[in-house]
């Protein structure tokens, strides 16, 4: 900011708290302000000062709602950097700043979903698409046993999800202690019904990831009868 741009910005100060403006109040301003230009954001930042507060403006009021007003716009612009992946760091950092800028400025162009994630999808994704629908013979399913399939059902993994899956273990939660697949209570004895204790949920994450980690029992071999043969 110049002495000349800081006499401006101090006339417009002056329209609020009245007060007198000279050559050294100008190139203390300047000093105080340098590399912030007289813009936009910064007329805005003296009217909010002063919409919010009769006391008199100074150089680090301006910079600090300033900065508040450009970083507001960053936040509800949500810029997504999509530059090349195989540019160095230096180049990284530099188109970064540039499109920050832009956003901070209310300059940034407003993108579709299907530019922030390409027009064509990941060959992942369509990989993956290809088998939806797609009919799966039992002999193709991998082996799981029967109590991690269960575990998983009840976590919301199928079409058997039980409403309260953490009722299966004891409440640890202090003031409740409810036992095994009884409703969790509250502190003066009354039931919960839309909702169970924090630590009950985590009890019953660490049970299920216990379960999950045990290997498979082994298969008893069972002896095979025939009837009909020759002793």
């Amino acid at each position: 900011m110049t002495p000349a741009d800081a006499a401006e910005l101090l006339t417009l100060c002056a329209a609020f708290d009245r007060r007198t403006i000279g050559e050294t109040d100008a190139r203390a301003w300047a000093a105080a302000l340098n590399g912030v230009p007289l813009d936009a954001d910064t007329r805005e930042a003296v009217a909010r000062h002063y919409a919010e507060t009769e006391q008199w403006i100074t150089p680090a009021h301006v910079r600090r709602i300033r900065t508040r007003i450009r970083e507001d716009r960053i936040g509800a612009a949500h810029p997504v950097y999509d530059g090349n992946p195989n540019e160095t760091g230096a180049q990284f950092a530099e188109h970064r700043r540039i499109q920050l800028a832009a956003a901070a400025d209310g300059t940034l162009p407003a993108r579709t979903i299907t530019q922030a994630i390409g027009a064509e999808p990941p060959h992942e994704v369509l990989a993956l698409a290809a088998g939806v629908g797609r009919t799966v013979d039992e002999d193709e399913r991998p082996y799981m046993p029967n109590a991690v399939a269960k575990q998983l059902a009840e976590q919301g993994y199928g079409a058997r999800r039980r409403a309260f899956p953490e009722l299966e273990v004891d409440c640890p939660h202090e003031t409740c202690r409810a036992r095994r697949n009884s409703r969790c209570k509250a502190p003066s004895g009354r039931e919960l019904r839309d909702h169970t204790h924090d630590k009950r949920q985590r009890a019953y994450t660490e049970h299920v990831s216990r379960v999950m980690c045990q290997p498979p029992a082994p298969r008893t071999a069972r002896a095979r009868h025939t009837t009909g043969g020759r002793r």
